[in-house]
């Protein structure tokens, strides 16, 4: 479910805003099965997988999962796992008993220890190991005898248009009375907006979330205010905006609440510079010196959010304000985006924001793409929007003045084309395909016109579907990046590897041309793993993983399978994986969804990453080691793939 499958990684995805409620138990220790859904069959599914193997070794006590010396997320509770040695042991943690797979390996979800230290305690026949396992529990909330304010926002650096509304918020005892209070001695009430409780951990992985379960602690506050002055926090360690005109002194805003006969008060570590509407700033897209060939600036909806738009160096933006280190730039009315301050280059004061007139688009057929090329003299920001038999390239910055638009002879993949101005500035060129869309590519030529590169569909062979076709297997992990593992010691850059390698083999059989981001324990960086795939010409790309969860999710309730795509001609590809390997091994069915994943985020082939197990579960962790289930895996991988090419060639001419 991401590009990298470490716990840490999905701690880092999502923003826990505060601990789960510690779920009810049957001993907290072993599998808690949660009641099959009324007219389900994916809930009254039964895991197909093989027995664990006996073990029965020399007693001895290693915890996986937390690491020793490590910082939880949660304080209430949370999983541990490891192993015992000895599969006939019996094993206490904290004198909850816990269960011991037949391997020696074990997995509880218990109450976090108050002092944070698991005492484990195991036995057999007369024998006795124990281990103090001490790890680190979350700061607590600070206490105060009075009301206190959490959460205030915003703050660190910004710039803002003049004029424009900011919204000043923060959280407080419910009942009471909120404003901020600006320099200039204004004070704006701030409307308590709802009673809040917080978001249980790991939710995500939750398909049945009770509603109501979590009982509401504090009020949101919150209100716009046209901020047309620069403020300064006496805090020297909030940055400076980089736009804009900034206070030279201190000019602080102040959040206030009043509940009875307490009144609060707190200074917002915020500076804000003012964007005069006519001093707006253009920035250009620039690498470092150390980018790869494929750099992009990637542009989000907002400052945290996923990646959404993808330029190439040399697009040139219009800045229109800041957030730390983000510049917000437009692109049309009421449309704009994110960008990193790293990863653009300010103009001098002064320089014309970008923009262009269309006179014409041309389209150039080749073997195997046709490239669609809009001049436009300045390397303006696009956006694609696919369909399943469409292309549309919208750009930014651009009129159209064509009233010639031309897609040359007749071509079998084109139905038609055509221009339209969809808003003030943005010029779109849409086109229709006769067959679903496999692939494009969007960059600048020579003369900084856009130029949409788009794929022609590899021709495919109804009975042998695979015959000739480059597919790129990415084993995830690997190297110095494997240290997400099972109780046991197997980690997920291993097992990943068993797979892809036994998958490699049967694509090959089926007369796919395989290529390997690894074939052995090395480390391949991230970003050149989807580079691995465009730069040898794969037609798709399939990224092998195994699953981890957040601190806070219960394993035995919600652990199971999930398949991921990021662009929609991706998204049949996943589903019929996602249904394959629910048919062949029975877990729980997470779903099959979109994700802004590195491994997904590829537009020149259909591209997925499985993720068919976790391997913190006992049983599956096990399974992973067996050869069978190995080829199991590999194999339904494989009938996914062919299933999905088969779709394609009905679409064939």
């Amino acid at each position: 479910m991401k590009a990298t499958t470490s716990l840490a990684t999905w701690i880092s995805l999502v923003a826990f805003a505060g601990c789960a409620t510690a779920p009810a138990q049957r001993s907290t220790a072993g599998p808690d099965t949660p009641p099959p859904v009324p007219g389900s069959s994916a809930a009254e599914r039964t895991p197909q997988l093989p027995a664990i193997p006996a073990a029965d070794g020399a007693l001895n006590l290693e915890v996986g999962y937390p690491p020793a010396g490590s910082t939880i997320a949660v304080r209430d509770s949370n999983f541990i796992f490891g192993s015992t040695g000895s599969g006939r042991a019996r094993l206490t943690i904290n004198d909850a008993p816990v269960d011991v797979a037949p391997n020696g390996g074990f997995l509880a979800f218990l109450p976090v220890p108050g002092d944070g230290v698991y005492r484990l305690r195991a036995s057999r026949d007369g024998e006795t190991a124990s281990l103090d396992h001490a790890i680190n529990l979350p700061p607590t909330p600070a206490t105060a005898a009075g009301p206190r304010i959490t959460a205030p926002a915003p703050t660190g650096t910004w710039a803002v248009e003049r004029g424009e509304a900011m919204e000043f918020s923060f959280r407080a005892p419910p009942g009471g009375q909120a404003a901020v209070v600006l320099p200039d001695g204004r004070r704006v009430p701030l409307p308590e907006q709802g009673r809040t409780a917080d978001a249980p951990a790991g939710a995500q992985f939750l398909t049945d979330v009770p509603v109501g379960s979590a009982t509401p602690t504090t009020a949101r506050y919150a209100g716009a205010v046209m901020v047309d002055a620069p403020l300064l926090s006496a805090d020297t360690a909030v940055g400076r905006p980089l736009v804009g005109t900034a206070a030279l002194a201190v000019s602080e805003a102040v959040l206030e609440f009043i509940a009875a006969a307490d009144t609060v008060r707190m200074p917002l570590r915020l500076n804000v510079s003012v964007l005069e509407p006519g001093a707006r700033r253009v920035v250009t897209a620039t690498p470092p010196a150390s980018a790869a060939h494929d750099w992009t600036v990637r542009g989000r909806n907002a400052p945290l959010g996923p990646f959404h738009y993808f330029w190439p160096p040399g697009t040139k933006l219009t800045v229109t304000g800041q957030r730390d280190g983000f510049f917000r730039v437009r692109l049309a009315d009421a449309r704009t985006a994110w960008v990193p301050t790293g990863d653009v280059r300010l103009a001098p004061p002064g320089s014309p924001p970008a923009g262009a007139l269309v006179h014409s688009v041309r389209f150039n057929p080749q073997p195997g793409w046709i490239d669609v090329r809009i001049p436009t003299g300045e390397r303006l920001p696009f956006q694609v929007v696919e369909e399943e038999n469409a292309l549309h390239i919208d750009v930014f910055g651009a009129t159209s003045a064509a009233n010639f638009f031309q897609y040359g002879a007749l071509d079998p993949l084109i139905r038609r084309a055509e221009w339209s101005q969809v808003a003030d500035s943005v010029f779109r060129v849409s086109v229709w395909l006769e067959q679903p869309v496999w692939g494009y590519h969007t960059f600048f030529d020579g003369t900084d016109a856009v130029l949409l590169r788009i794929r022609r569909p590899p021709v495919i062979e109804p009975g042998a579907p695979l015959r000739g076709l480059r597919i790129m297997v990415d084993p995830g992990h690997g190297g110095e990046d494997r240290w997400t593992r099972g109780p046991t010691g197997l980690t997920e850059a291993d097992a990943n590897l068993y797979i892809s390698l036994r998958l490699r083999d049967l694509l090959e059989q089926a007369g796919a041309h395989v290529i390997m981001t690894r074939e052995t324990d090395t480390t391949v960086p991230l970003g050149d793993r989807p580079r691995m795939a465009a730069d040898s010409g794969a037609h798709l790309l399939v990224s092998v993983h195994n699953n981890a969860f957040p601190d806070g999710v219960n394993p035995w309730q919600n652990a199971g399978t999930s398949m991921y795509y990021f662009h929609p001609h991706s998204a049949e590809l996943a589903r019929l994986l996602q249904h394959e390997m629910l048919e062949e091994l029975g877990l729980r069915d997470i779903g099959y969804g979109r994700a802004d994943l590195a491994l997904v985020r590829p537009t020149w082939m259909p591209s997925v990453l499985s993720e068919t197990m976790f391997m913190m579960i006992p049983e599956q962790e096990a399974a992973l080691r067996d050869a069978g289930v190995q080829e199991r895996i590999a194999r339904a991988h494989v009938r996914a793939i062919e299933r999905f090419l088969l779709g394609r060639a009905a679409s064939q001419p």
